[in-house]
């Protein structure tokens, strides 16, 4: 949790949390984000987690199960169980996120 509160602290730089079987970045609110997926090493499981404060919509492109002017906040709705069905994935939201991908092994 101290990585990620990390992220959530520095929105202005891109940092990357790298495991052995995943890898998490922040998607800062300030803008769309288009997320080009390397089939050969990442997904297909992924998602989309508000870090701060609640989404009150999210809105994606390229997932099996697209978010459309979603509200997620903890207690409620998070997408932690997506899978990738597209190279780009489009995200627009109205507070910072973070996205997670499994990495092929």
């Amino acid at each position: 949790m101290g990585n990620i509160n990390v992220l959530h602290l520095f929105p202005n730089i891109k940092i990357v949390l790298l495991s052995d079987d995943c890898l998490i970045f922040l998607l800062p609110r300030t803008h769309t984000h288009s997320i080009h997926i390397e089939r050969s090493v990442e997904g297909p499981h992924c998602g989309l987690i508000p870090v701060g404060t609640p989404s009150t919509s999210t809105t994606t492109t390229g997932l099996r199960w697209n978010l459309d002017n979603t509200h997620m906040s903890f207690g409620g709705l998070i997408s932690t169980s997506n899978i990738v069905d597209e190279d780009q994935v489009m995200v627009t939201s109205d507070s910072d996120l973070i996205w997670t991908i499994s990495l092929r092994h």
